[in-house]
């Protein structure tokens, strides 16, 4: 079940940080079977979503913390459909990612800031304009296809140095997707968000309106 945000509320708007703190607590507190069945859908849904096909370079990530969905289905199922797999580096000195194409996950990760697992340094760097279709992770989504991530601006600034042409979605769980999240200017919506009970489609798409259950 989705966290409302309707004008019915009393209370104040919520802040970025609150939404952080309500969504990851309503992911924490799922049950774990039905999580797992989220996850499940997730993944089935995967080789479906618009421009995953035809891509041949795909950004993913590798989940760290214990809120996100586990990616590692993700990986397998790219490096199966024969995709070149790009997999994001932070780097601390630059305020940014740094993408590097990585044939094997299991040898390639290193714990990074924060712990987070990433691409040593010494695989090979890719540019952005590499990238056809980028999965991005997040804290919270809305029915914008806006996304609240965690607050370092990382994707924030990767994004808008992607091709205009590349796909960028979001996999989440039901919980994640609330009606309308605080939005600034740097702030860039989705192509699309889809979660086990719904797409949403972002404002770059014409079907935009058409949200639909999976």
């Amino acid at each position: 079940m989705s966290v409302p945000n309707t004008a019915a509320d009393s209370l104040p708007p919520r802040t970025k940080r609150q939404w952080r703190r309500e969504i990851v607590a309503a992911i924490l507190s799922l049950d774990p079977a039905a999580r797992r069945r989220q996850e499940s859908s997730l993944v089935a849904a995967l080789p479906a979503l618009p421009g995953w096909a035809r891509a041949d370079t795909v950004l993913l990530y590798v989940s760290a913390f214990p809120e996100e969905i586990d990616t590692a289905p993700l990986l397998a199922l790219a490096h199966a459909d024969g995709k070149r797999v790009v997999l994001p580096r932070v780097d601390r000195q630059e305020r940014r990612l740094r993408l590097h194409l990585v044939t094997d996950p299991g040898r390639a990760l290193v714990s990074g800031v924060l712990g987070i697992p990433e691409p040593d340094a010494a695989w090979p760097e890719a540019p952005p304009d590499l990238i056809d279709w980028a999965l991005v992770p997040g804290v919270a989504f809305d029915e914008h296809a806006d996304r609240l991530g965690r607050g370092a601006g990382h994707y924030d600034r990767l994004l808008p140095t992607l091709r205009a042409d590349a796909v960028r979605w979001a996999l989440c769980f039901d919980c994640q997707l609330v009606q309308r999240l605080p939005v600034e200017p740097h702030d860039v919506p989705l192509d699309g968000v889809t979660a086990p009970g719904r797409t949403i489609l972002g404002p770059g798409r014409s079907d935009r309106s058409s949200s639909s259950s999976n």
